[in-house]
């Protein structure tokens, strides 16, 4: 049997409902398998916006029945439940806070820092593997990519890079951050993973359709999901996956309007113009230049940016 708070699942069991956290409603759906094995979080939504990880989240969790399950598999679908009908970006609209800048929490914090407690006191220590789903957010447009830790144990760290190398998305960033519900489960122990894809307050059923054969050959990977419920095109490896190690996030000092010019997933050389900040009159404020070669990874689509605004990030070639 697999307990999360309020929620009981049997072995050979598919059940759905809520994980109540403090007065929060979090909707689950658990599946243990008609075997024991390993504990695997798909994780979506903690971003409400990120539309495309959350609807593949959502049909993942219809697809799979117990008899494809060794172990169990536990599916949110979506984390910022209140956020995502009320269209708000980013943050928790019960205290105004980004969860993902919660971790690890506290109980005697905001709700969003009462989430992130409740994965790392209940959630993370049953896990084996937490795959946290995101994508652009309305304001964003994203490439396929993947976010592996670089901070934890080297073992951690090294099941985690390794899972991701199985995933057929082309680019895999070290990640140098602390912060972040899956950086947390590797800090305390878990082999996590973040992947990317989407964007723009939108989704397609092609992304919808790539993003589950993701999460699937990871689940396969892992161990938790039969590959005898996948097509030989799913398992597929088809793309030698480039690790980046250096990453620019570049953040707005000006309040303005932006014009990137580069796209997700676009090359350029060191030197090359990335983007300008202009004022209401069409005067330039600011131009950004590229600091070596690489590819971009994400960048900010909206016209209007404040200060400390995300712009772009691109990582090293």
């Amino acid at each position: 049997m697999f307990n999360l708070g309020n929620l009981y699942c049997n072995q050979n069991e598919k059940i759905k409902g809520f994980w109540e956290i403090e007065n929060y409603s979090i909707p689950v759906t658990i599946i243990c398998g008609e075997k024991t094995g390993k504990v695997v979080t798909v994780c979506s939504g903690i971003h409400s916006c990120e539309y495309a990880g959350i609807q593949s989240a959502i049909e993942l969790s219809q697809d799979i029945e117990a008899k494809d399950i060794k172990g169990t598999l536990i599916i949110l679908h979506p984390v910022n439940y209140s956020g995502f009908f009320k269209k708000v970006a980013a943050i928790l609209p019960e205290d105004g806070k980004n969860i993902n800048r919660a971790f690890p929490g506290t109980i005697q914090g905001s709700l969003s820092e009462k989430i992130a407690y409740h994965f790392s006191k209940y959630l993370y220590p049953q896990l084996d593997f937490f795959l946290d789903i995101h994508g652009g957010d309305v304001f964003e447009d994203v490439m396929p990519f993947i976010y592996a830790p670089g901070i934890g144990s080297e073992e951690i760290i090294n099941i985690s890079h390794n899972i991701a190398n199985e995933i057929n998305m082309a680019y895999r960033v070290r990640s140098k951050a602390s912060t972040g519900a899956y950086n947390s489960a590797a800090i305390q122990g878990v082999p996590a993973l973040l992947l990317e894809r989407g964007g723009k307050g939108c989704w397609t059923t092609d992304q919808v359709s790539e993003y589950k054969k993701d999460i699937s050959k990871a689940l396969v990977a892992i161990g938790v999901l039969n590959s005898s419920s996948l097509s030989k095109e799913t398992l597929e490896k088809t793309i030698n996956q480039i690790e980046i190690k250096e990453v620019r996030y570049i953040d707005s000092h000006l309040k303005g309007y932006w014009y990137p010019a580069l796209n997700p997933e676009e090359k350029f050389k060191e030197g090359d113009l990335i983007g300008e900040i202009k004022d209401c009159f069409g005067e330039t404020l600011h131009t950004f230049y590229a600091e070596f070669d690489g590819v971009v990874l994400y960048q900010t689509v909206s016209l209007s940016i404040n200060i400390n605004d995300s712009l772009i990030a691109y990582g090293k070639l």
